[in-house]
Order: C-alpha cells, then structure tokens, then sequence
C-alpha cells in the first residue's frame, strides 16, 4: 500500500482573487508544503533538494475563500533521480468524494551544484513500500501557436526567490497569469467584467531564472475570451531569448 499524506487547510483571503476565488499560484503553494511537510514525517535523509520539471493541474470548480481543504499527498513513480507526486484537495467535509483540484508533478533530484543525482538510498520505498514504479509517462507539451504573442517584461524580484534563490514555480505562475490579464486588459478585458476560472494548468519548468534576472513573458491567446466560452493561454517566460518557463492552460469566462 503506497504512503499517503494529509493536510488540513482553510483557503485564506490572500489566497483568493479578486472575485474571492483561490487562484493557481496558491494551490502551487499547497503543492510546495504538502510536499515539504510530507517529506520531513518521512525523515527523508540527503544532502540535496528536489526541483520541479513539470506540473498539471486540473480543476473541477471554483474554490471560495474560507473553504476549508482536506489535502493529500503520495507517491506516483520513481526512476534513479526523478519523482512524480499525486496531489489531491477534497472539501474538508466530502473526504470520500472526488477531489475538487487533482494534480501530479514531477521532481528531480539535484546534489548541492543543481545537477541531477541519485536520490537517497531507500527513497521509493518509503512512498511505495510494495515495490518501486517507475513515473507513468506525460502527454508531449503543445506545440506553441503560430503567429505573435503578446508580450510584456518582468524583473525577478527578492519576493519572487525560493530557497534555491531561484523564481519560485508558483511566483512563475503568477507573471504568467498578469501577463496574460495586461493582453486581456489591452483588448478591453477587465476584471470587472470578466471572471475567468482555472481548468487546467500544464507548467513546465525548463530552467531557474536568478533574482534580478530580466525576463519577457509571451502570450498566445486563442482564442480571445467570450463570456460564457473556454479559452487557451499559451505562454512562455524567456530570458535573453531561451526558454525558461511555458504554460498551457484552459479556463472559462463564467457568465
């Protein structure tokens, strides 16, 4: 039987946006302290650190401030420095139910310098003690559209920086998504007429910008949101031209 790890949480203000609903980046957050909390029960030995490559996201509705989550954690697979972790968030009062948000994301294991290493000895074994599975495979990321993105620019700031002095994943999320809402707002979009709640989030994570990095942000957004339709970001951050972060996510205008 695999470990599995719960959290309780109550979705805070600051957590929310504008419409009083929990945004991406948050439950990005959750994602980050499940998982730390999870590996401290764990007593997880090793001198390195886990970076994430790649995460998905899918929401099943709209989460209201002050709901209160009951989360989970487990292991999905394992190779020789690679992880991918199941994420789940249940209505604290619906345990049994199908989750509201279900996600996974996969880790690499890194030694002190950023390279990838042998995990610690053990490792899968504490997650699926029945015996090791190796991570299921992802879907290819999309192909990026073809036409100009919109674009805009950001500066990495201290805020911004994790424990690896790298852009936070879910600081990266939230350039993506005011990126996108400046080409929104310049198309005549505006929070105060559109609400737009998350669908499905694919992030990968293809290098760290640094703090104080300057980076661009390139949007492709297909097509234009209508009320009551779905609709496509698709979104790079760059810097000095190579590719740092992309993002496709789907997202309904909710009449």
């Amino acid at each position: 039987m695999r470990r599995e790890f719960f959290h309780m949480h109550t979705v805070r203000y600051d957590e929310c946006d504008c419409n009083g609903v929990l945004t991406p980046s948050a439950f990005l957050r959750y994602m980050q302290d499940i998982a730390a909390l999870d590996a401290e029960d764990a007593q997880l030995s090793g001198n390195g650190y886990w970076v994430v490559k790649r995460t998905f996201i899918t929401f099943t509705a709209p989460i209201a401030i002050h709901t209160q989550l009951a989360l989970k954690t487990y292991g999905l697979g394992f190779s020789r420095v690679t992880a991918k972790r199941g994420y789940e968030a249940h209505l604290a009062d619906e345990p049994q139910s199908e989750p509201i948000i279900a996600a996974h994301t996969l880790w690499v294991y890194v030694d002190p310098r950023g390279r990838p290493t042998r995990m610690p000895e053990r490792t899968a074994q504490i997650w699926l003690p029945d015996g090791p599975l190796a991570p299921p495979p992802d879907e290819s990321f999309p192909t990026t559209p073809a036409g100009t993105p919109e674009t805009t620019t950001a500066v990495v700031r201290f805020s911004e920086i994790d424990l690896m002095r790298h852009l936070n994943n879910a600081s990266a999320v939230e350039m993506l998504d005011n990126a996108a809402w400046e080409a929104y707002a310049s198309a005549g979009i505006t929070p105060d007429a559109a609400k737009f709640d998350p669908l499905h989030y694919d992030i990968e994570y293809v290098d760290s910008p640094l703090f104080g990095d300057e980076l661009t942000i390139q949007s492709w957004l297909h097509p234009l949101p209508t009320t009551g339709q779905e609709c496509i970001r698709h979104q790079q951050i760059t810097r000095a031209g190579k590719v740092m972060v992309r993002a496709h996510s789907r997202w309904l205008w909710r009449a």
